[in-house]
């Protein structure tokens, strides 16, 4: 079959990813295991069929409190397995479970050359249309500077793809198509860094420079560095720099080509003087590594390439970041300089600093996660030698050749339990974005946080439920009614308000004040407005009459919401 017949037929087999991502959150981790049992047992019951409309649902619902559960699967067995299996974790049941205080900072880490294989994101292309339709993008601006689809060559599994002309223009369109495909789901990189040519997308992302501009300079540079004579080679070493100066000393033709951590540099250079470095320091007991290439990059014999790249990189726009971007070319964050023509032709001569600029990019912007943006594990393993601080998550979404819709939505399960707050939808085709039931959520029974404590003999003597007239435990109606806990002692709209509040929400009564904002502090979603309306009726009868569009306006916070109710009261009081 050509190229074309491939990608042609991963089309027609595309059919949207089965696979989806079943959250759930709750605000203690005694409601997150309740409630996981809960959704065990209710997919339990449900024949054996297709879960993702069932995880779109999950996503709908109260997803932004601060105890979190995330998992892909794809059927309903494999769903309730893992749900019963998570609510059954010895550390839950312990009360002990990680919480996300705020979303995490991330960094977008773009591989470089040879990570690339045949037959690379296929499955993705098959079976994510986000990410189809940005690798066909990223194929079109391409295309118009090569002698062919890179994407239907990457497809075909083409072992054409490790030629330099073709290997180069693969990755850009990988690392554009993965990092737009999770913009798309609402994951932004707050910093990033690329290794080598890696570093073109990694502009991209930064907004240092226009997709197409970036796509011209990558297909430039790639065919006049295949262009070169055949010749050179390079050699990975297990030591750093410093521990090779002696044997470099003797070789003026190698030089550094990389710098990926403290016993990890790369050089580069004439094949006969990589052979007599690496048989000294085996002598010395060191590892060596010949590496498969077909030049020697980041070597003066790129040189007869560079001048006339640089030609071509005069013409675009160099702009600068606008997000926190580690130059490999200078070894720190890059700042307000530009992505001129220099810095490119700088760029491809020098050695790639990308240990030194990881450890820039992790003092300056300090991230909690790390996601590598290629087709497979070569800068998270570069970082994971470096050393980083405890604690950095290293994600793949895409951990190999292989890889499917499901290892992609993995990292999207994996950042919202870190905190983050994905657009979903993004993540289904249409047709599995359709109402489907789910269990409720299951509140605490032990004990109704809306009660208010009990009161000693001389609190308030003369407001037992006796002396007001009012039948014990009926709903608060006016604000001469008594109201629950210290926060609406003074105001019983607030105080049946905050019931409520802590009621839906299963919040500590401690953590809902008059100031507390329903959505950015309490993580408020469209379901749990439609369940404090509910519980606010059977408080205060008189508020049956107010709709969620009246409600709407009032959420911004606690107080606000109570205002309007108490407005709302004595409005229908005087009428």
């Amino acid at each position: 079959a050509t190229a074309s017949a491939w990608t042609a037929r991963l089309r027609r087999t595309a059919t949207g990813p089965s696979v989806g991502v079943f959250t759930v959150s709750a605000n203690t981790p005694e409601a997150l295991r309740r409630n996981l049992a809960v959704q065990a047992d209710a997919v339990a019951r449900r024949p054996r069929g297709d879960a993702a409309t069932l995880c779109w649902n999950s996503n709908l619902v109260k997803t932004g409190l601060p105890y979190r559960a995330a998992f892909t699967a794809r059927d309903t067995t494999e769903l309730a397995a893992v749900l019963r299996a998570a609510a059954d974790d010895e550390r839950l049941r312990a009360g002990i479970a990680d919480r996300a205080v705020h979303p995490p900072t991330i960094g977008f880490l773009f591989s470089g050359q040879g990570i690339q294989e045949p037959g690379m994101t296929s499955g993705l292309y098959r079976d994510c249309a986000s990410y189809r339709h940005h690798l066909d993008s990223a194929d079109e601006a391409l295309a118009a500077h090569l002698h062919g689809s890179v994407r239907d060559l990457i497809l075909a599994e083409d072992p054409a793809v490790h030629r330099t002309g073709w290997a180069q223009p693969a990755l850009f369109a990988v690392g554009y198509a993965l990092f737009r495909t999770l913009g798309d789901l609402g994951i932004e990189p707050d910093a990033v860094l690329g290794h080598s040519v890696g570093e073109f997308a990694a502009a991209v992302a930064a907004g240092a420079l226009r997709m197409e501009d970036a796509a011209r300079l990558v297909a430039r540079r790639a065919a006049l560095m295949d262009a070169l004579p055949d010749g050179g080679g390079m050699l990975a070493v297990h030591a750093g720099p410093d521990d090779l100066v002696e044997p470099l000393a003797d070789e003026p033709h190698v030089t550094v080509a990389a710098v990926n951590g403290p016993a990890d540099t790369v050089l580069s250079g004439g094949t006969d003087g990589l052979d007599r470095i690496a048989a000294h320091l085996r002598e010395q007991g060191v590892r060596t590594r010949r590496l498969r290439v077909s030049h020697a990059f980041h070597s003066p014999l790129m040189a007869p390439a560079l001048d006339r790249f640089a030609e071509e990189a005069a013409g675009i726009d160099a702009g600068t970041p606008r997000i926190p971007m580690a130059s490999t070319r200078y070894g720190h964050m890059l700042g307000d300089r530009p992505l001129d023509a220099g810095y490119w032709k700088e760029q491809a001569a020098r050695p790639v600093l990308f240990a030194e600029a990881l450890d820039d990019l992790m003092a300056e912007t300090m991230p909690a996660c790390l996601v590598e943006i290629g087709p497979g594990p070569q800068l998270v393993q570069l970082a994971e030698r470096a050393g980083l601080p405890t604690g950095v998550r290293l994600l793949l979404p895409v951990p190999g050749r292989e890889a499917t819709a499901r290892d992609f939505a993995e990292t999207v399960a994996t950042l919202y339990r870190a905190g983050a707050e994905p657009r979903w939808q993004a993540l289904y085709e249409p047709a599995r974005r359709t109402a489907e039931h789910l269990a409720p959520y299951a509140f605490a029974t032990e004990h109704a946080f809306w009660q208010p404590a009990p009161r000693t003999p001389d609190q308030h003597p003369d407001r037992t439920p006796e002396a007001t007239g009012i039948p014990a435990g009926a709903p608060a109606e006016v604000p001469d009614e008594a109201p629950a806990g210290e926060a609406g002692e003074n105001d019983p709209v607030l105080g049946a308000v905050i019931e409520a509040i802590v009621e839906v929400g299963e919040y500590p009564p401690e953590r809902v004040g008059r100031q507390t904002r329903l959505h950015a502090d309490l993580g408020f979603d469209s379901v749990m407005i439609m369940q404090l309306k509910d519980r606010i009726e059977h408080r205060l009868p008189r508020t049956e009459g107010v709709t969620v569009q009246q409600l709407l306006p009032a959420l911004r916070s606690v107080g606000s919401l109570a205002d309007f109710l108490s407005d709302w009261i004595s409005v229908g009081a005087r009428t």
